[in-house]
């Protein structure tokens, strides 16, 4: 599985496919009976971000998927069989939302509802040119929150096998959902072709997990140790949110069109070996990770405390193959030398390994009841919530369906739309370890991500590691779609 832009897909020609809804289907869903209960918090953002973007008239693409290839003979009536089955399993896909009124009101499809039928549609006469416009405009169309279905799936058929391509509104899915579907489509064409397949668990409910947050939410006031754990993190930090330690070249309020930008920093053994400088430390790799960031964002400000906000899931054996937005965000504060020069690499992971424990009790309690005290409370600007910075870490190698042909030809991918920050995604992977960017599309923000890594690049290298070149024009890249603002 890659993690990056869908220009990286590059597939090889062929008849395009798509999954609709048969009449039936549709017509149960536009009836579909109200789910009562709110949407969970994350989902409820997306859905304001969703009106306000159609209220402003900008084009919708907060949607995400997936993309990979199948070999053998397509099958357009087990294609078919496969997306009913996966889709029946799944509350958060069999959802959308009314949102004519003040308060989202949602809908639930029955699953014995759910059907689909294959449809050929035009491929471009310029393939080099035209698959990727067309997988857009597909998804720009399908893929929005207020009507259903709010995904598709399609397929680029060939002789010798196929590419499937998929994408889903953001409100419905978080980025692990997304690198779960190779797999379980791929089990679900399986068993539709007659092959014997391991029955998957059940995937636990969404809207349950969604109505928990909320009781959670309720349970919760100013004093509540979460609510003053955060403050005290965010006070000790000047009552600001992470930022990108390198200026973007953007003013307050403005954004501007996306480019993922990416660099492998080391491959093969190279990454064991800092998984072993990890453990020799009394951390894991994952409080490397962050001990790498800290110490490259402490070489561009100076800074001798680190905060960033991490993503952590947040499922449990229940929900464990579940979609939905089954995460929350949670701070990770590292006190660090006062000198880069004083700043211990094995100090600094064991300090990572402290503030990912307390990160992981603090996302019991959704990121908006905290957020929301300090704003009341005068601690945090709201002006803070508009665009801070994000870190997410993945290990790639431990989700279903590594080692498949689906997964590992897979490319996570996102819509790419407009920015005011560049949060990173850093991953690793069987063979490298990586860090991507949605950054702004300008010259300045190509500039800002090849300081950024610059620093992580010399951190690497000064723990003896091998770590690879930075290619500055690779990052920046060319043909910017510049500041259409």
């Amino acid at each position: 599985m890659r993690i990056g832009p869908l220009a990286d897909l590059a597939p090889a020609p062929g008849r395009v496919v798509v999954l609709r809804p048969t009449p039936e289907c549709q017509a149960a869903a536009d009836a579909a009976p109200v789910s009562p209960g709110a949407p969970s918090f994350l989902q409820a953002d997306h859905l304001d971000a969703y009106r306000a973007k159609v209220a402003a008239g900008g084009v919708h693409r907060a949607w995400t998927g997936t993309a990979g290839e199948f070999s053998g003979a397509f099958s357009a009536a087990a294609y078919a069989e496969a997306l009913t089955s996966f889709v029946g399993r799944h509350e958060g896909l069999r959802t959308w939302f009314d949102l004519s009124g003040e308060m989202p009101v949602r809908h639930l499809v029955p699953a014995e509802a759910i059907a689909f039928e294959a449809v050929e549609v035009e491929a471009p006469a310029d393939w080099s040119g035209g698959w990727e416009d067309l997988l857009v405009s597909l998804w720009d169309e399908q893929c929005r929150p207020d009507s259903w279905a709010p995904f598709l799936l399609g397929a680029i058929v060939r002789e010798d096998g196929f590419t499937y391509f998929w994408g889903c509104d953001h409100a419905f899915t978080d980025g692990a959902s997304q690198l779960m579907v190779p797999a379980e489509l791929g089990a679900a064409y399986a068993a539709a072709l007659g092959a014997e397949v391991e029955p998957l668990p059940e995937a636990g409910s969404f809207v349950t997990y969604a109505a928990a947050e909320q009781q959670v939410a309720a349970a919760c006031d100013a004093e509540t140790p979460a609510v003053r754990e955060w403050v005290d993190i965010v006070s000790r930090h000047g009552g600001r949110l992470p930022r990108f330690p390198v200026s973007l070249g953007l003013d307050a309020g403005e954004t501007a069109p996306v480019r993922v930008r990416r660099w492998t920093a080391l491959e093969g053994e190279a990454v064991d070996a800092l998984e072993s400088l990890c453990r020799s430390a009394g951390g894991r790799f994952a409080s490397g990770v962050f001990a790498l960031l800290a110490h490259a964002e402490q070489r561009l400000t100076g800074s001798s405390d680190y905060l960033g906000i991490t993503v952590l899931g947040t499922r449990s054996q229940e929900t464990a193959m579940s979609h939905g937005w089954f995460c929350n965000f949670a701070p990770v504060s590292i006190p660090l030398g006062p000198t880069v020069e004083e700043t211990v690499f094995a100090e600094t992971v064991l300090a990572a390994e402290k503030a990912f424990g307390t990160a992981r009790e603090l996302a019991r309690t959704p990121v908006h009841v905290p957020l929301g005290a300090m704003v009341a409370g005068g601690v945090l600007a709201p002006t803070e919530l508009a665009s801070p910075q994000m870190v997410s870490y993945l290990d790639v190698r431990k989700f279903p369906g590594a080692g498949t042909e689906p997964f590992d030809t897979g490319l996570h991918f996102t819509g790419e739309g407009r920015t005011a920050n560049a949060s990173l995604w850093v991953n690793r992977f069987a063979d490298r370890f990586e860090m991507a960017t949605q950054s702004p599309d300008t010259e300045q923000g190509g500039r800002a991500v090849v300081t950024y890594v610059e620093a992580l690049r010399d951190v690497l290298a000064d723990l003896g590691l091998p770590v690879l070149p930075v290619d500055a024009d690779q990052i920046i890249g060319t043909g910017h779609a510049g500041h259409d603002r």
